[in-house]
């Protein structure tokens, strides 16, 4: 173990909420990137934990639908009977991954739509919007299977000091299903070096 430390994610006042850290507005990414090249580690892993005074959410790594889509949609525009085709060939030699797939969308793009429809019909802090709260809270819990602490991976690609190495639609995204004490959320740090 090389270092500890802590981040503060900022939330939303929405009881169920998704934050993708890799967000730029946010710049919790590059912080954290900061944080692992300051310790010159060149091969590494850095575990993010939710502190242990957070309760109602979790965390998960995966690949963020949405900045996919931006990119596949004009490759799939092109040709969309070639992409029907793969696709297809995929969900039949292996249909288990289908519901997997459709879970690790809904762990980030359904919460986000929730929290837009409830905005744009103003019941932001209604009874209607506690309500759809109190529903998901248990499958978020369960069904999606939210963990505690996710790990990244450490880097340098054999050019010095290392970095996070991601996918490059992949994100770490943070969770929760009721509304934050004091709208952020705190993350423990731990960086790791390998050898």
């Amino acid at each position: 173990m090389v270092a500890r430390g802590q981040i503060e994610i900022p939330v939303s006042n929405h009881p169920v909420d998704s934050i993708n850290l890799k967000a730029p507005r946010l710049g919790i990414h590059a912080q954290l990137d900061d944080f692992v090249r300051g310790y010159g580690v060149p091969k590494g892993r850095l575990r993010l934990s939710l502190h242990a005074g957070e309760r109602h959410a979790g965390l998960t790594v995966n690949e963020y639908e949405t900045l996919l889509m931006r990119y596949d949609l004009p490759e799939v525009l092109r040709d969309p009977l070639r992409f029907a085709i793969e696709k297809g060939r995929h969900a039949i030699a292996d249909p288990r991954s289908v519901p997997a797939k459709t879970l690790g969308y809904a762990k980030y793009d359904l919460v986000r739509i929730l929290n837009q429809v409830v905005e744009r019909l103003g019941l932001s802090e209604s009874l209607v919007e506690r309500l759809l709260a109190r529903t998901m809270a248990v499958p978020a819990n369960r069904f999606l299977r939210m963990k505690r602490s996710v790990n990244l991976l450490v880097s340098d690609e054999g050019v010095g000091k290392g970095s996070l190495v991601e996918g490059t639609y992949q994100t770490t995204i943070l969770v929760q299903w009721h509304r934050a004490p004091r709208q952020s959320r705190v993350i423990d740090l731990t960086l790791t070096q390998l050898h």
